[in-house]
C-alpha cells in the first residue's frame, strides 16, 4: 500500500512536468539527440501538447502507463483550454468517484475529456482503475482502441465487417480489438515492427506514443476531422434517414430525411456545402438513401454541414437503470448503456425533444435505441414510466368517484388540469394526506404518467414554503441586499421584497442575476421570512399552441387546448373583457371559437391577452339519420358520405355552429346535412349546413356580447344548459319594466327572455327582455 502511494505521487509529479502545457516553442531534450522521434517530439512540444522532465529530459523510452496514454489521446482531440474547464467541472463529481484524489489533482482535465469524447467511458475508466490499472503499463492494441475513438473513427472501425490483418502475430490481437487495429493499420498511423510483428501485449513507450499522437493529428487534418462535442455546441440543427436527393443545374440539392420519431423533412442544400462521411470530409455522393444524415442549421435555417453516418440500428429492450443522459438497456443481446446528448431526439410518453425530457427518476419500462454507424444514439424512445411536474396549486375539485380534478399554475403562469385517481399517493409535506381547497396556493410536486396524460401516479404538497407570483416593477441591486418590487397577483398591491444572499435566480430555466432582470417579467418567489430564497423569472408574455379540444361558458369561460405532446393545458377567460381573437389572420371574436380549432395562445401574467385560430377543415360529413338523448348526452347515428354509417356521442363541450355561430346542440335533428371535425372516433365540432327548426321563445343568461356583429351568447335556462348565439340586430330591446335599452347596456351574466324565430339554426330575435 505504501509502495502505490508512492508510485503514485511520484507518477502525479511525472505528469505535471511531462505533460503540462508548455510555451509555443519546441523545446530542446538532452536526450533526444540522433534519436528517430526527435523531429515528433519537438513539434508536439512546441504545441504545448507534451514536455519534458525538470533535468531537460524527456526520457523517450519510457513506458507509458494507462493513464498517460489516455492523457495524451485527449490532446489528439484538440479540444480547447476554456471548453476543457468546463468538461472537467462537469465530470468533476464522476471522476471522483473513480479516480484516486492525488491523480485527481494533475489528470482531472484531460481524463475528463476522455470520458466525454468517448474516449473511455465511465465503466471502463472504473474497471481500469481498479487495482491501481491506471498507472499499469498499457498494451500497443489498447492503444489502438482509445487512439482511433479519440479520432472520431471508432464507428467506422466498429461497422467492419470483412477484414484482413497482415501481421505475422495477428492472432495474439484480441478479437474485439481487431477492428481498431487494422483500421488505424491501414490508415498509416499504426506500424509493425521489422519482423512484421505487431506486438499487441507489448507496452508503448513515450516517443512511440508521441509518435502516433502527430501521425493521428496529421490524419485528422487531412482528411478534415473535426471533434465537435455536442453538449457543448449551440447551433440548430435535425436529423433523420435520407429518403431521396435531387442536384439542381445550379448546384443545390434538395434532401428529404425522415426522422423516426418526428416525421420528415425536406431541406435545400446550398452548392458546396460542407459534407462529411464517417467524419471525414466528403461529396455529395455520400448522401445515399438510408443513411442516417445531421444537418447543421445557421440563424436563418440554412443548411451549412451534413453529417453522414450509415443506417440506424434499433435496439429495443426493458430500462433497467437512468442516469444523467445515460439510459441502460437489457437487449437481446446483453445490457448496454446508451449515451444521450444534444444531437439525440428523445421521445417520452407523447412528447418529442431532446434530453431535457429525461428523468432519473421517471421509471421508464422499455427503451427503443436508434443508433447510428458512428455509434452514436440518434433518437431514444422511451416509454411507461412518469416525468415531474411542480406549481402552485390554483384549483382543487374532488369527484364522486374519490378521484380529484387539481389545476397547477407553473411558474411561467401556464395552468394545466391533471386528473388524481382515487388511489395516487397523496402526501402533504411527505407524510401521507388529503388533498383539499385548502391547500389552493401551495407549491405542489406531480409525477405524471407518461402513458395516460394528464393522470397523475403520486403528489406532494408542501404547505411549509410560501410562494408569491407577479410582475417586477422594479430591481434594486446596487446595494446590498438587493430588493425586488413586485405587483402581486392575487392581492393587486405592489410588495418590496429583500433577496437574501446566495438566492436562486432563473429567467427563462437558465441561471442568472438579480441585476439581469428586467421590469414586467412574470416572476415567482419563494420566500423564507420576509426574504425571497428563490427568485423564478419568465417573460411577461409566453404563447402556447395545440388544438381546442373543449369549451366551458360560464364566468368565466374555460377553453381547453391539448398540446401536440397530449397535455392538456387550460385557460380562465373572462368574458367581460375577452382578449384579441383573430381567426385565418382576420380580426374575430370570443364566439366564433370552436372545438378543432387550431390556436396559439397568448398569455400575458396569467391572463389570456390574444388567441390566434385557424379552423381545421371538417374530415367527415353526413346526413343525420338518429337522434337519441339520455343522461350521457346526445347520441346522432350519421349516414357518412363516404358510405357506411357511425354514431357519435356530442357531449355538452362539442361545438354546434351554423355559419360558424353557435347553436343548441338538442336543435340536431334527422335529415340535417352536416359536416364534422373528428379526432379518430371523438367528435369535436358539428356545423350545420341545412335545418329547420321552430321556437319562439329563449330563456337563458348572457354569456358574450358581440357589438360588432350585434349578436348575443346565450346560455339557455332549465335542463337544456346549451349555448346558442342570437341575432338581434333587428330586436327591440327593452328591461322588465318597459323601458328601452341599447345593447351596450347588456351585460355577460344578465338573464333575458328573447322571443324571435330561427332562420336556419340562427335565432333572430324580434325582442329582448332583459330580466
Amino acid at each position: 500500500m505504501k509502495g502505490t502511494r508512492w508510485l503514485s505521487a511520484a507518477l502525479a509529479l511525472t505528469m505535471t512536468v511531462s505533460l503540462s502545457a508548455a510555451p509555443a516553442a519546441a523545446a530542446t531534450f538532452t536526450d533526444l539527440n540522433g534519436h528517430w522521434a526527435k523531429a515528433d517530439v519537438e513539434y508536439l512540444s512546441s504545441l504545448g501538447l507534451v514536455s519534458g522532465y525538470n533535468d531537460g529530459t524527456f526520457k523517450p523510452d519510457a513506458a507509458m502507463s494507462a493513464v498517460e496514454a489516455l492523457l495524451f489521446c485527449a490532446r489528439v482531440t484538440g479540444v480547447d483550454s476554456a471548453t476543457k474547464t468546463k468538461i472537467a467541472q462537469a465530470w468533476e463529481d464522476t471522476l471522483k468517484e473513480i479516480v484516486p484524489a492525488d491523480m485527481l489533482t494533475w489528470a482531472a482535465p484531460d481524463l475528463a475529456v476522455c470520458l466525454e469524447t468517448g474516449i473511455i467511458t465511465s465503466a471502463e475508466l472504473k474497471a481500469l482503475a481498479n487495482g491501481s490499472g491506471l498507472l499499469n503499463a498499457i498494451h500497443r492494441e489498447k492503444v489502438a482502441l482509445y487512439l482511433a475513438r479519440a479520432m472520431q473513427i471508432d464507428g467506422a472501425a466498429e461497422s467492419l465487417t470483412e477484414y484482413e490483418l497482415t501481421f505475422a502475430d495477428q492472432d495474439s490481437i484480441s478479437r474485439d480489438l481487431r477492428p481498431y487495429v487494422y483500421l488505424l493499420t491501414d490508415y498509416g498511423i499504426l506500424k509493425g515492427d521489422e519482423l512484421n510483428r505487431f506486438l499487441p501485449k507489448s507496452s508503448v513507450n513515450r516517443a512511440s506514443m508521441t509518435s502516433l499522437m502527430r501521425r493521428a493529428m496529421d490524419f485528422m487534418k487531412e482528411k478534415g476531422i473535426t471533434v465537435e462535442l455536442a453538449d457543448y455546441t449551440t447551433y440548430d440543427w435535425v436529423g433523420g434517414t435520407i429518403t431521396s436527393t435531387s442536384v439542381s443545374s445550379g448546384g443545390t440539392t434538395v434532401l428529404t430525411i425522415q426522422s423516426p420519431l418526428s416525421g420528415a423533412r425536406t431541406l435545400t442544400l446550398p452548392a458546396g456545402v460542407t459534407i462529411y462521411e464517417n467524419n471525414m470530409k466528403s461529396t455529395g455522393g455520400a448522401l445515399k438513401n438510408g443513411s442516417y444524415a445531421r444537418v447543421k442549421l445557421n440563424s436563418s435555417g440554412t443548411p451549412t454541414a451534413v453529417w453522414v453516418s450509415g443506417a440506424l440500428e434499433t435496439l429495443s429492450g426493458s430500462v433497467s437503470d437512468m442516469e444523467g443522459h445515460t439510459v441502460t438497456v437489457q437487449t437481446g443481446s446483453g445490457v448496454r448503456d446508451f449515451r444521450a446528448d444534444r444531437f439525440t431526439e428523445v421521445q417520452v410518453g407523447n412528447g418529442t425533444g431532446g434530453v431535457e425530457l429525461l428523468d432519473d427518476g421517471a421509471g421508464y419500462a422499455r427503451a427503443e435505441c436508434m443508433v447510428d454507424a458512428q455509434g452514436h444514439l440518434a433518437a431514444l424512445r422511451l416509454t411507461g414510466g412518469t416525468r415531474q411536474e411542480n406549481g402552485l396549486l390554483s384549483e382543487v375539485k374532488s369527484n364522486s368517484d374519490g378521484s380529484y380534478t387539481v389545476q397547477v399554475t407553473s411558474m411561467s403562469g401556464v395552468k394545466t388540469r391533471y386528473t388524481v385517481p382515487s388511489g395516487a399517493g397523496v402526501t402533504i409535506n411527505g407524510a401521507v394526506g388529503k388533498l383539499s381547497t385548502g391547500h389552493v396556493g401551495d407549491y405542489v410536486t406531480l409525477r405524471v404518467s407518461n402513458d395516460e396524460v394528464s393522470t397523475v401516479s403520486a403528489l406532494n404538497v408542501d404547505t411549509a414554503s410560501d410562494y408569491v407570483q407577479g410582475s417586477i416593477r422594479s430591481v434594486s441591486y446596487s446595494q446590498t441586499p438587493g430588493k425586488l418590487t413586485i405587483n402581486e397577483f392575487k392581492s393587486g398591491k405592489s410588495v418590496t421584497y429583500t433577496v437574501a444572499s446566495g438566492a436562486v435566480i432563473t429567467y427563462d430555466g437558465k441561471a442568472t442575476t438579480l441585476s439581469k432582470l428586467e421590469k414586467n417579467a412574470y416572476v415567482t418567489l419563494r420566500l423564507s421570512g420576509t426574504e425571497a430564497a428563490e427568485v423564478l423569472a419568465y417573460p411577461g408574455s409566453s404563447t402556447e399552441e395545440g388544438v381546442i379540444t373543449s369549451i366551458t361558458y360560464g364566468s368565466p369561460m374555460v377553453m381547453e387546448v391539448t398540446r401536440a405532446d397530449g397535455q392538456v393545458l387550460t385557460f380562465d377567460i373572462d368574458l367581460t373583457d375577452p382578449p384579441e381573437v383573430y381567426r385565418n389572420d382576420a380580426r374575430s371574436s370570443i364566439d366564433r371559437l370552436k372545438n378543432g380549432d387550431s390556436v396559439v395562445v397568448t398569455v400575458r401574467y396569467q391572463e389570456v391577452s390574444s388567441i390566434d385560430a385557424t379552423p381545421q377543415s371538417a374530415n367527415a360529413s353526413g346526413i343525420i339519420q338518429k337522434v337519441t338523448m339520455d343522461t350521457s348526452g346526445t347520441l346522432i347515428e350519421v349516414a357518412l358520405s363516404n358510405g357506411g354509417t357511425a354514431s357519435y356521442r356530442v357531449s355538452a363541450g362539442v361545438s354546434v355552429t351554423q355559419d360558424g355561430k353557435a347553436v343548441s346542440i338538442d336543435s340536431l335533428k334527422p335529415g340535417y346535412q352536416i359536416a364534422m371535425v373528428l379526432d379518430g372516433d371523438q367528435i369535436l365540432s358539428i356545423e350545420v349546413d341545412k335545418s329547420a327548426v321552430s321556437s319562439n321563445q329563449i330563456d337563458g343568461t348572457v354569456l358574450y356580447v358581440n357589438s360588432t356583429s350585434e349578436e348575443m351568447l346565450i346560455q339557455r335556462r332549465g335542463e337544456d344548459q346549451s349555448v346558442i348565439t342570437v341575432d338581434v340586430s333587428d330586436a327591440q330591446l327593452l328591461s322588465v319594466t318597459g323601458g328601452e335599452l341599447s345593447l351596450r347596456q347588456f351585460e355577460t351574466n344578465q338573464n333575458v327572455t328573447i322571443y324571435g324565430s330561427y332562420d336556419g339554426l340562427t335565432f333572430r330575435a324580434t325582442l329582448v327582455i332583459r330580466t
